[in-house]
């Protein structure tokens, strides 16, 4: 794809909703956020755990076993409270809902495409 594709692309993609995110989608945008955090300890503890077994032969101990499923737990959480605030959402606004995932969207599009693995 060239530049002036990608830049094309781009310019169509809808920009943050300040007045939004502040707003009416206030408690489902950081609920959103939440679980993404969440999320994202999950997965690095598993990762640590899952490198230290492939390099060292070295297991998870309870104590590791233990923090990963608290790890879950508090992204299940997360997960329930962002869909019942995005739930309530769509119900008092949808427009304000669509525009939330519309931006949701944008946002991952570009960690998709900035992602790197090693």
């Amino acid at each position: 794809m060239s530049e002036r594709m990608i830049e094309a692309e781009d310019s169509a993609e809808p920009m943050r909703p300040d007045e939004l995110l502040a707003g009416a989608a206030a408690d489902a945008w950081q609920a959103y956020n939440a679980m993404e955090t969440t999320k994202r300890r999950h997965f690095e503890q598993l990762e640590v755990l899952d490198n230290r077994k492939k390099n060292y032969n070295i297991d998870a101990s309870e104590r590791d076993r233990e923090l990963l499923a608290a790890l879950l737990r508090d992204h299940d959480e997360q997960v329930r409270r962002f869909t019942d605030a995005s739930q309530s959402l769509k119900q008092t606004d949808a427009a304000a809902h669509l525009a939330l995932f519309a931006y949701i969207g944008v946002i991952n599009k570009v960690a998709e495409m900035r992602r790197t693995t090693h």
